[in-house]
């Protein structure tokens, strides 16, 4: 079945695509909540400014919206070039940035026209990159496929941090028997000494400005410190779609928030997303047993926890099961404005792995990669 390719590259189409996208979205034969219209519309309100939609919509013989790749087109300088990046619209704050294609269609019918827009009109960028796609989606790989068969481009793929999953619903799970069974003594002692858990309650939305405070002070690189990230969750949370795919779990201790996380859940997947816990109590491991309340409470309705891209440890006494996301470059092989894209970068990379980097090197290099 041959697909048309359309290129959108106004706010107001990207606008009017909403119904479309996200009944596609729940079409996918593996939707996740970062696949929805409503994540790359926020993030492109607050993350994109001066970046314009690069959004490829490809539809079948009836006008049907089957398959969608929903990049940006961004300016970025790289030493001292103007380079014309072609992005994902939603940033760092979402992980699974893939190829959004109808579960019923086959992925390479839907790469191809895709790489052949791109390809078509390769006049309008220079490098293409994109990370966090998940290799649990085939499409990605597709991906990766499609564009080394094109002799004028260069392909390169970085596998990125590691996914974490636990198979919920009763299924055997390996885990660290040890860690988590000291882990669910110390819930129970905290439980006795008058520490409460409320597990899934979405609808404390009067604790939301407490979990802000608590998420800014445990950690220096929270997305609630400035007000882009402020105004994008407090969109994302109002939003009608995300209505019923909010988690919200907690631990109160003398009437204060010690721990807490916000993230998503959908019919068979919890996500877990933006953790944070008070460091008055870390001693007291309020945010691991937490953790061990949440696992516990969506054990029997739900499928799969998914960790998301970090893998500290603790995550990792709860599964052994994990998946990879990929980071895709794609440029013109005789491209001046790619090779100065990833110049500095590969100078930094190949002098960091020969030992020392002086300091004053690495300064000059990373002004290199200044946007």
């Amino acid at each position: 079945m041959a697909l048309s390719a359309e290129l959108i590259t106004t706010t107001r189409e990207f606008e009017a695509l909403r119904p479309e996208w996200n009944d596609l979205a729940s079409r996918l034969e593996r939707p996740e909540i970062f696949h929805y219209w409503e994540w790359s519309w926020f993030s492109f309100r607050h993350y994109r400014a001066g970046d314009e939609p690069f959004i490829v919509a490809m539809r079948d013989a009836t006008g049907k919206l089957v398959a969608l790749a929903p990049l940006c087109r961004r300016h970025v300088r790289r030493c001292g070039l103007r380079v014309r990046l072609l992005d994902t619209l939603t940033t760092d704050l979402a992980d699974y940035r893939n190829l959004l294609v109808d579960g019923a269609l086959q992925r390479q019918a839907a790469v191809e026209p895709l790489l052949d827009l791109l390809h078509e009109r390769g006049t309008l960028w220079d490098v293409l990159d994109v990370s966090q796609l998940s290799t649990a989606d085939s499409t990605s790989l597709h991906l990766f496929n499609g564009a080394q068969h094109r002799p004028d481009w260069s392909v390169h793929g970085h596998p990125l941090t590691a996914v974490a999953m636990r198979g919920l619903g009763g299924r055997r799970v390996a885990e660290n028997d040890a860690r988590l069974h000291r882990l669910r003594n110390r819930k129970r002692s905290l439980e006795a000494a008058g520490f409460i858990f409320s597990v899934g309650r979405a609808d404390r939305t009067d604790l939301w400005p407490a979990f802000c405070e608590l998420h800014r002070n445990a950690w220096p690189s929270s997305a609630l410190r400035d007000r882009r990230g402020t105004a994008f969750f407090d969109d994302l949370r109002r939003s009608e779609t995300l209505a019923g795919r909010l988690e919200f779990s907690f631990v109160e201790f003398e009437g204060r928030i010690v721990a807490a996380h916000f993230g998503f859940v959908d019919a068979g997947k919890v996500y877990f997303y933006m953790p944070a816990m008070d460091a008055a109590f870390r001693r007291q491991q309020v945010g691991g047993a937490l953790l061990c309340a949440m696992i516990e409470h969506y054990t029997p309705t739900h499928a799969l926890f998914d960790f998301l891209r970090a893998t500290e440890d603790y995550r990792l006494w709860y599964t052994d099961t994990l998946a990879l996301n990929l980071r895709l470059v794609v440029h013109r092989s005789a491209s001046v404005r790619a090779f100065a894209y990833n110049f500095a970068e590969s100078a930094r990379q190949a002098l960091t792995r020969l030992g020392h980097l002086p300091r004053a090197v690495h300064r000059l290099l990373a002004r290199g990669t200044a946007e």
